[in-house]
């Protein structure tokens, strides 16, 4: 962390064979940037003399199984495995969550080099965007660290106290999306993915939709629905292509959506109480909302095969309780099964694919059936 060659820092368990496989990857990327780049004096454009000089990026290993002193100082969540934090001067820039591409690897590893390479000169020119930032340990002016530390007050159940530092990381935020879009010139520009590829390299369009995202979860625990479904749209809204690449964010907009679609009540429908409740559900339309019910709490609650199961039953039923579904509302009146035919139970299951992303097991198992049954 000393040094002013850009670091990846890497969290990964090495007992899970598809991690292993991308931290091989991602080794291979960093290894061959630094081969490239040895002859392009690196040392002196970073002011870095010591034992890094000639480094174009570092890659910081953390075996979260042997090191969870510093898994628990990062705030790094089990489930995000593996995640990068991009950290230059000793300032989180960015993160990657999950397994993606290698292409997409290796672009990030690229952008990384190259913003490291502009910030470094213009830091020597007095002009760096991130002198206005404070190093990570002042979390009064890093929204990266105002947002893990927000986090780490929610799982202690202080909402308040969680809501201000979401609330501080999305105002810091909004000041630097506004120099950031005069530089795109966003504000005269749909959002587009080849738009989105450039800005989501900008640290402030990384931390703006996860403080939102956690404003949302703060409004969900504080039973203020209607202001977690409004702020849950709000990211669909101005930051449509976040979810894709932001697990973190994916996670938290589909749980609250999923929510509002079966109008699931946490405290209230919990899986274990909905299952007591199955033999006195006998009316087909009740059966279908009742199971689906059923499946956001197994989402909701952490058992995402059995809500994938639960979803493709209901799917592979429609077809029989399809006239029940008309009668009550629940699809219109004119709607045919077809590959494309949007239902509740597989708008369902889509958002819990994407919540979970393309390269999840359960979701590769669960594409695969679901293509037998619509």
């Amino acid at each position: 962390m000393d040094s002013k060659v850009p670091l990846l820092l890497y969290f990964m368990v090495a007992n899970h064979p598809d991690v292993k496989q991308y931290t091989e990857l991602l080794s291979h990327q960093v290894d061959q940037a630094n081969r490239r780049l040895k002859g392009d004096n690196l040392g002196e454009l970073y002011q870095e003399f010591g034992k890094d000089a000639g480094l174009a990026i570092k890659l910081g290993v953390v075996d979260c199984l042997q090191e969870s002193g510093l898994m628990d100082r990062f705030q790094i969540d089990p489930h995000m495995f593996p995640l990068i934090y991009f950290v230059r001067n000793k300032v989180f820039c960015d993160k990657l969550v999950g397994i993606v591409a290698e292409s997409h690897a290796k672009d990030a590893v690229e952008a990384f080099i190259e913003y490291a390479k502009v910030e470094s000169k213009s830091e020597r020119e007095g002009g760096s965007l991130l002198q206005k930032v404070k190093r990570q340990d002042n979390d009064d002016e890093n929204a990266m660290t105002l947002i893990a530390a927000a986090h780490s007050q929610m799982r202690s159940g202080d909402h308040a106290k969680s809501k201000k530092l979401f609330e501080k990381a999305l105002r810091l935020s909004m000041e630097d999306m506004e120099v950031v879009k005069k530089r795109y010139g966003v504000p005269q520009k749909k959002m587009t993915p080849e738009l989105w590829e450039k800005l989501k390299r900008e640290p402030c369009y990384n931390s703006a939709p996860e403080a939102l995202c956690g404003l949302a979860m703060c409004a969900l625990a504080s039973q203020q629905r209607d202001e977690a479904f409004r702020l849950a749209a709000q990211v669909r809204e101005e930051f449509p292509f976040a979810p894709q690449d932001m697990r973190t964010v994916a996670e938290a907009v589909v749980r609250i959506e999923l929510i509002k679609l079966v109008d699931y009540m946490p405290d209230r429908d919990n899986y274990m109480r909905l299952l007591k409740f199955d033999e006195l559900v006998r009316e087909p339309a009740q059966f279908y909302k009742h199971h689906l019910k059923r499946a956001v709490a197994f989402y909701v609650e952490g058992v995402v095969g059995q809500a994938i199961e639960e979803c493709l039953r209901l799917i592979r039923a429609e077809p029989k309780l399809l006239a029940a579904l008309k009668e009550d509302g629940i699809v219109p009146k004119d709607l045919r099964l077809g590959p494309t035919t949007v239902t509740p139970a597989r708008q369902v299951i889509l958002a819990i694919f994407e919540a979970l992303g393309p390269t999840n097991e359960h979701v590769e198992k669960g594409r695969k059936l679901l293509q037998l049954y619509v």
